[in-house]
C-alpha cells in the first residue's frame, strides 16, 4: 500500500503539463508586453500542447493530484492540493496589487486622465455594472456547487458548476464585445494613437488591468468546463468535492478581483 502511493506521487511529480501552462503564460504575455508577436504565438501554442497533454493524461486515468494527502503543522487537515490554491492565490494577490498598484501611479501622472462623469467618456458603464452583477452571481452559483458537491448531491452540483460557466462565460463575451466597440468607435487603443492620444496613459492601464483579469477569468472558463463534462458524463472521481472546491476557491479570488477593478476604471475619475 506505501509502495503504491509513493508510486503515485512519484508520477504526480512527472507531469510536464502544468509546467507547458506556465511557458506558456510566460511567453504569451510576455509577447504582449513586448509586442513581440512570435512569442505570442509560441504561447499559443504551448497552450495548446499543455492543454491538450493534460486532457489526454485525464482520459487515459492519470492524474497529477496527490490525493488525500495533507500536510503537518502549522496546516494540519489541509490537503497538499488545497493549500497549493492558496499559494497560487497569494502570488495572484500580489501580482493584482502590482498593476493596480502601477495603474494608480500612472493615474497621478498622466497628463489627462478621463472623468466617468463627462460624455465622451469611452467606456460603456451602465453595460459593465450588469456585467459585473453577472459575475457576481457567478460567485453565487459556483459556492452552490461546492455545497451540493460535498453533500454529494450530484444533480445539484451539475446544474449550478453548469451556470456558473454559463455565467462566467457571458462575462468575458460582453467584455470582448466592449474591447471591439471602444477599440474601433471610441478609439481606445492600448498605446497612443492620432485620433485621441490624450487617451495613451488610460488606455494602457485599462487593457493591461482588465486584459489580465479576463484571461484569468478564461483560464478559470476552462477549469468549470473540464468539470461540467466529466459531471455531466456521470464520471465520479476521487476527492471531486475536493476538486470542486478547489476550483471554487480560484473563481472567487477573479470574482474579488473585478469588485476592485471595476469602480478603479470605470467609476473613479483622477
Amino acid at each position: 500500500m506505501a509502495e503504491a502511493h509513493a508510486e503515485a506521487h512519484e508520477v504526480h511529480h512527472r507531469s510536464i503539463w502544468p509546467l507547458t501552462v506556465a511557458l506558456a503564460g510566460g511567453f504569451g504575455f510576455g509577447g504582449l508586453a513586448t509586442q513581440m508577436w512570435p512569442l505570442v504565438v509560441i504561447g499559443i501554442v504551448l497552450l495548446g500542447v499543455g492543454v491538450g497533454g493534460f486532457l489526454w493524461q485525464d482520459a487515459r486515468g492519470i492524474s497529477f493530484a496527490v490525493k488525500q494527502a495533507a500536510e503537518e503543522k502549522p496546516f494540519v487537515g489541509i490537503s497538499v492540493r488545497k493549500l497549493g490554491m492558496w499559494i497560487f492565490i497569494v502570488s495572484e494577490i500580489f501580482f493584482f496589487t502590482g498593476l493596480i498598484g502601477a495603474g494608480l501611479a500612472l493615474r497621478v501622472r498622466a497628463p489627462f486622465w478621463p472623468n466617468p462623469a463627462s460624455s465622451d467618456f469611452p467606456l460603456n458603464v451602465p453595460l459593465t455594472a450588469v456585467n459585473t452583477f453577472i459575475l457576481i452571481a457567478s460567485s453565487f452559483t459556483m459556492a452552490e456547487a461546492v455545497h451540493a458537491a460535498h453533500l454529494g448531491k450530484e444533480k445539484h452540483m451539475k446544474v449550478f458548476l453548469l451556470a456558473t460557466l454559463i455565467l462566467g462565460t457571458t462575462f468575458v463575451s460582453i467584455q470582448a464585445i466592449e474591447y471591439f466597440k471602444i477599440f474601433l468607435e471610441e478609439n481606445l487603443t492600448p498605446w497612443p494613437n492620432p485620433i485621441r492620444p490624450e487617451l495613451g496613459s488610460f488606455g494602457s492601464a485599462f487593457y493591461t488591468q482588465t486584459g489580465f483579469h479576463g484571461a484569468h477569468v478564461t483560464g478559470g472558463l476552462f477549469g468549470l468546463a473540464f468539470l461540467s463534462v466529466k459531471a455531466l458524463r456521470g464520471r465520479a472521481w476521487p476527492s471531486r468535492a475536493e476538486t470542486v472546491e478547489i476550483v471554487g476557491l480560484y473563481w472567487h479570488f477573479v470574482d474579488v478581483v473585478w469588485i476592485f477593478l471595476f469602480p478603479i476604471m470605470y467609476l473613479i475619475g483622477r
